[in-house]
C-alpha cells in the first residue's frame, strides 16, 4: 500500500511546495516510486517539476468533478524516472467548490488513490483548510507543516491541529502520541537571531513533533523553480540540495520506525 504524506499549511510562502518537489525528487532518487499530486489549483508544482499545464486533457481537476474517477487516469511523467505527477489545473477551483455538494466528500482522494501502485504518494495542498485540504488530510498516513521562521507563520497552528484532530478522529493527546504529523522549519536565515529565537521559543511545545532538519534560506531554490527542475539537478552542491537530502533521509528514519518503510528498489541515481 502506498505510503500518502500530505505538506500543508493553511499560510502561503512557507515552502509548502518546494518541499513536496524536492522530497518527491529524493524519494525517487533513492528508489522508490513516487506520485507527486498537485491539490493546489495555482498548480505551481506542476509548473515548478516541468510540466506545462496546457500540456495534458485531464489533472485533478476531473479527479475531484468525476465520481469514482481514478488518479491513475492523469497521472503523467516528469524528468525523473520514477517519479509521476497528478496535475493541477485552474479548473480545479471549480471542481473544489462543486465537491462540496458530493456526499462523502471528504473521501475524494482517498477513493481515488485505491489504484495507485507507488511506494510514496506525496500532496501538496492549496493554503487554506478547504475540502481540498480535508480529502489531503482524510486520505494520508503522514503529515508535513512547513513552517517559515517569521512572526506570522505560527498564526492559524492551533486550527491546523485541530483540523488534523477531527478528520483523523485524534483527541489531541492521541495527535501527540501517534507518529502523524512533523513541522518543518524552512527559510531560516542565521542572521535574524532575534526572530529565530522568538519562533523556535514558541516553537518549544512541539519540539518532539519538529524535524531535525531545518531548510536554510538558499537563493538556489528560489532559482530551481524559474527552471523547473528539483534542487537535486539544478545545483547538487548548494546548502538547499544538501538540506532536502538530509530531509529525505530523516523522512525515511520516520516511516521505517513507523514500520511503514516500503521495499526500496535499486535506485538509477543516488540521492545527491
Amino acid at each position: 500500500m502506498s505510503q500518502i504524506v500530505a505538506i500543508i499549511n493553511q499560510k502561503g510562502g512557507t515552502g509548502k511546495t518546494t518541499t513536496a518537489i524536492n522530497l518527491s525528487a529524493g524519494l525517487a532518487y533513492q528508489g522508490f516510486r513516487t506520485l507527486l499530486v498537485d491539490l493546489d489549483p495555482q498548480a505551481h508544482t506542476t509548473i515548478g517539476i516541468g510540466v506545462d499545464p496546457d500540456s495534458f486533457r485531464e489533472s485533478m481537476a476531473e479527479v475531484v468533478s468525476t465520481p469514482k474517477k481514478a488518479i491513475t487516469d492523469v497521472v503523467v511523467e516528469t524528468y525523473i524516472p520514477w517519479l509521476h505527477l497528478a496535475p493541477s489545473h485552474i479548473r480545479l477551483a471549480r471542481s473544489a467548490e462543486q465537491a462540496y455538494t458530493r456526499v462523502f466528500r471528504e473521501a475524494i482522494l482517498a477513493q481515488a488513490l485505491k489504484e495507485a501502485n507507488y511506494d510514496f504518494v506525496v500532496i501538496d495542498c492549496p493554503p487554506s483548510l478547504g475540502v481540498l485540504t480535508t480529502n489531503a488530510l482524510f486520505a494520508c498516513h503522514f503529515i508535513i507543516i512547513p513552517c517559515q521562521i517569521s512572526r506570522y507563520s505560527l498564526d492559524g497552528l492551533a486550527d491546523l491541529l485541530t483540523t488534523i484532530e477531527t478528520v483523523k478522529d485524534l483527541s489531541p493527546e492521541e495527535l501527540f502520541r501517534a507518529e502523524v504529523f512533523r513541522i518543518l522549519l524552512t527559510m531560516f536565515d542565521r542572521r535574524n537571531r532575534v526572530t529565530n529565537e522568538y519562533i523556535l521559543e514558541q516553537l518549544k511545545p512541539y519540539r518532539d513533533k519538529t524535524f531535525t532538519t531545518v531548510i536554510m534560506k538558499n537563493e538556489a531554490l528560489n532559482q530551481a523553480q524559474i527552471a523547473q527542475r528539483a534542487i537535486f539537478d539544478f545545483d547538487p552542491r548548494c546548502t538547499g540540495a544538501l538540506d532536502y537530502q538530509q530531509l529525505t533521509a530523516e523522512f525515511l528514519e520516520i516511516c521505517q520506525k513507523r514500520s511503514s518503510l516500503p521495499e526500496k528498489r535499486p535506485s538509477w541515481q543516488s540521492c545527491r
